[in-house]
């Protein structure tokens, strides 16, 4: 490091830095071995060139529960420019608030930040000319000060590689062993920032089955509206996270129950408190027993992230289809309606391209094999689609989510496929009586 970098944070350093509590490796179950290998390598050569590395955020609260985390993001006090000269395979990104991806193979980021702090009216030389928010979000600061600016306590602790400690200013190591969930400072003050931090908090809540501290509850009551002016993509990015990560059924009953829903999705949150509609295939009830026995692991592992949005989703499509439509045949044929209302109540979760038209795909297969079912045949020409058989498989979840058995629902497909077989007149008279319905997709 050079003398003048040196120097300019030696300037910085001030008498009313708080103490921070410190964990050394025999108090403590955080192991080097417990960590990405890459991320240690990223530590290591920041030490190395006499800079401050810690391990931060979620990563280390995973580790001190004894989880493995999903990513590793560190904090030193190296400037980004600094960085970029030590790391050939990274890159600056950022407008607000720079940070530097390093990158390894298989497509991993390990993510470095310069620790931060709250602004202040004197403006740093590099940062004139900036807009305020902008030059506020590039005040470089101290760890202390960096870890009072995160959202929770438990999410504010730092793992000290050249030391093996970990390092609490932010009292997240009591709140981590008492199972609490608490705001840095002002919860107020927090969540105005960036209210998406209301849903992390209660994530964390439902993940870990820790309390909300009162404090930290009541705010997340006041200032759930503010989830109306969040940026769409990072409030779609929050929830991507809930809908992947499991235990999706108690994340939205606690969202449910503090208003966020009201204010991010109103139209699930006014179907869930809605009584049973007797002619409708999906019920409010129905929702919350889905996203049950998908938590449970009763589901193929690879399917429940699809399953948890398609749950969120289907019975809200029925309900809107059903109130300009005597019926979902009806609705079959207007394909475009449920194409456009499919994409519009899927916004919220921001759903790709790929997943839209395969979500849209699957309604209408699974519309025609209800009717087909009632009917008591299968049709040949539906049984030799691609989706067939993603088709039958939500059969079986949609089912079995209503309580019956496997052995009914087995039986009652097997009667379905038998009985179309063994009427080849049947067969061919439907063949000839069937006609396709322009913009529909083909069953």
């Amino acid at each position: 490091m050079c003398y003048r970098h040196r120097m300019r944070w030696i300037a910085m350093k001030t008498t009313d830095a708080p103490i921070p509590i410190v964990l050394p490796r025999s108090q403590h179950n955080v192991s080097r071995s417990l960590i990405d290998p890459d991320a240690v390598k990223v530590m290591y050569r920041l030490v190395r060139n006499g800079f401050k590395a810690y391990l931060v955020g979620g990563s280390v609260r995973d580790l001190l529960l004894g989880r493995i985390p999903k990513d590793y993001d560190v904090a030193t006090d190296a400037r980004p420019g600094e960085i970029k000269r030590l790391f050939h395979n990274c890159r600056i990104i950022g407008r607000r608030f720079r940070i530097v991806h390093v990158f390894f193979r298989d497509n991993k980021i390990i993510e470095v930040s310069t620790f931060r702090k709250d602004p202040d009216e004197q403006v740093a030389p590099e940062q004139e000319g900036q807009e305020p928010t902008r030059r506020g979000d590039n005040t470089f600061g101290q760890p202390h000060e960096d870890a009072f600016r995160r959202d929770l306590t438990i999410n504010g602790l730092f793992y000290d590689i050249s030391t093996f400690s970990v390092i609490d200013y932010v009292g997240g190591i009591a709140d981590l062993r008492a199972g609490i969930i608490r705001a840095v400072g002002d919860a107020d003050e927090r969540f105005r920032e960036d209210p998406v931090r209301m849903i992390r908090a209660v994530r964390h809540a439902a993940r870990t089955g820790f309390n909300i501290e009162p404090a930290t509850y009541e705010a997340i009551l006041r200032n759930a509206g503010l989830l109306k002016t969040c940026n769409v993509s990072r409030l779609q990015d929050e929830l991507q996270k809930d809908l992947a990560a499991g235990g999706v059924q108690s994340v939205f009953q606690l969202h449910k129950k503090m208003g966020l829903i009201a204010a991010y999705f109103p139209a699930l949150d006014t179907y869930l408190d809605r009584p049973a509609r007797p002619d409708a295939i999906f019920q409010p009830s129905w929702v919350w027993t889905a996203l049950s026995r998908l938590d449970a692991g009763m589901e193929d592992p690879g399917l429940t992230p699809f399953y948890s949005i398609l749950s969120l989703l289907y019975p809200l499509l029925e309900e809107e289809l059903l109130s300009r439509h005597s019926s979902l045949g009806e609705a079959q044929r207007d394909a475009t309606d449920v194409h456009q209302t499919l994409k519009q109540l899927g916004l919220t979760f921001g759903a790709r391209r790929k997943d839209q038209e395969r979500t849209t795909t699957l309604w209408f297969a699974f519309v025609r094999m209800m009717v087909a079912l009632r009917e008591g045949r299968m049709p040949p020409r539906f049984r030799k689609r691609p989706y067939f058989h993603a088709v039958i498989q939500f059969y079986r979840f949609q089912q079995a989510v209503e309580g019956h058995p496997e052995e009914e629902i087995s039986q009652r497909l097997a009667t379905a496929l038998q009985s179309d077989l063994a009427s080849p007149r049947r067969r061919r008279a439907g063949r000839r009586r069937g006609r396709r319905t322009t913009g529909a997709p083909e069953f």
